[in-house]
């Protein structure tokens, strides 16, 4: 791609294989308050991409229930499952080829980026330091950072801005429809990540500008 500056990456279900422990996360969060025979991993699925604070708006009866779902979401994911949700394979190399190109690298996220409460630090940075790819992104853009969320485009703009290059000049590279609407809005190519979608028919929909379904197909796009 003739002018390319930077490659933008959604973090979860593209870069990090978290989908399993998101999922369990919700269900133990949702035990006692929400019906238990909803179905979070079709819920968790069709939302993915969105801030999790969304999701459970959207299922829960009022502000303080949500927050509660939030509230025991977020112990369960950073504090009490033990996972520590791995890289898709692949994706380091991927991300070592581009690097080596000369290319700025972001991850754009509508997980947190970094928030500290008592007694510890959590977000996507704390888990790019776990999988030590803390100094590989020149940017990481999370759910504090703008006013709006994917699919609007204000996390892709905020990162051009911040890394100082235009829309023609980057492309988003994500598993969810959410990621592929943000890049149009935002006037920045698409590429969808089939690696690591968990919900190929709306990633489909969407119609990306290019469809891989490996890190390394990413590569030989950009050649």
């Amino acid at each position: 791609m003739s002018g390319l500056q930077a490659v933008l990456f959604d973090f979860d279900d593209t870069i990090l294989n978290s989908f399993p422990a998101r999922v369990e996360a919700a269900r133990s969060a949702a035990r006692g308050i929400l019906a238990p025979g909803l179905d979070l991993d079709g819920i968790m699925r069709e939302w993915a991409g969105r801030p999790q604070m969304e999701v459970w708006r959207e299922f829960s009866g009022d502000e303080e229930e949500a927050q509660a779902l939030m509230d025991g979401y977020w112990k369960w994911y950073w504090d009490d499952s033990g996972v520590k949700a791995p890289l898709f394979p692949g994706v380091r190399d991927m991300l070592t080829g581009l690097k080596a190109r000369g290319l700025r690298l972001a991850v754009v996220t509508s997980k947190v980026r970094l928030l500290k409460d008592d007694h510890r630090l959590y977000g996507a940075v704390v888990e790019l330091e776990r999988v030590g790819l803390s100094e590989t992104f020149d940017l990481v853009v999370g759910w504090e950072d703008t006013a709006e969320s994917k699919p609007e485009p204000g996390p892709i703009l905020f990162a051009l801005e911040r890394l100082g290059v235009t829309a023609a000049e980057a492309i988003m590279v994500g598993d969810s429809h959410v990621d592929i609407t943000a890049a149009k809005r935002a006037g920045v190519s698409s590429v969808g990540a089939t690696w690591g979608t968990v919900a190929r028919d709306l990633l489909l929909d969407s119609k990306p500008d290019h469809l891989l379904d490996s890190p390394r197909d990413l590569l030989s796009l950009l050649s």
